[in-house]
């Protein structure tokens, strides 16, 4: 007969919180990447943007994005919480997850707002228009260059954070490291 494991409540927040994240990277991943296409123009952005907006702007599709990325950010406001509630982090590597998503959440908390004022109150398309207005120049380029940069590496970081457990939890502390680094923006990808 096999043995059935129970989680405790934290635990199967701390799950919920990875699975949630694994479904949400395949829409992190087209985000990022269709602002990388901005580097080849704004025709070039707009056009990845429409092919991508077929995918998530479908209705229920939309809905089920939106519930996940607010239970995420929600149970992860919950971890969060309770980590520094029951003690100071300790180690690199908790630092780094306890301020990357704090500092992530904070990112996303902001920018769900203000893409529900740009499309349900002030009707806006957010193309590439809508991103880019507020880099037009001083003095919004001083609040939003820090935002946008310590938005990306709060991401990777805690990505990184996250993604270093699933071998450490089988036992592969060296490769969970490794891992963990090679998400880090400041690192690069792992090398030999």
């Amino acid at each position: 007969m096999t043995e059935v494991t129970v989680l405790e409540p934290k635990n199967r927040l701390r799950q919920w919180h990875k699975i949630s994240a694994l479904i949400l990277f395949a829409f992190i991943i087209t985000h990022l990447f269709n602002h990388l296409s901005g580097l080849f123009g704004i025709e070039a952005y707009n056009a990845v943007q429409k092919l991508f907006r077929v995918v998530y702007r479908f209705p229920l599709i939309e809905v089920i994005l939106l519930v996940v990325i607010v239970q995420q950010l929600f149970l992860g406001g919950i971890l969060l919480f309770r980590s520094l509630r029951r003690a100071r982090p300790q180690g690199f590597w908790e630092w780094a997850q306890v301020l990357s998503g704090g500092i992530f959440l904070f990112f996303m908390v902001e920018h769900l707002y203000a893409l529900v004022m740009a499309r349900l109150v002030f009707i806006l398309d957010t193309n590439f228009s809508w991103p880019a207005s507020v880099m037009s120049g001083p003095p919004f380029t001083y609040y939003f260059i820090p935002y946008y940069f310590l938005g990306v590496f709060a991401l990777l970081t805690h990505i990184g954070c996250g993604m270093r457990y699933w071998p450490m939890d089988a036992g592969k502390d060296r490769l969970g490291n490794r891992i963990g680094i090679g998400f880090l923006p400041s690192y690069g990808p792992p090398s030999g």
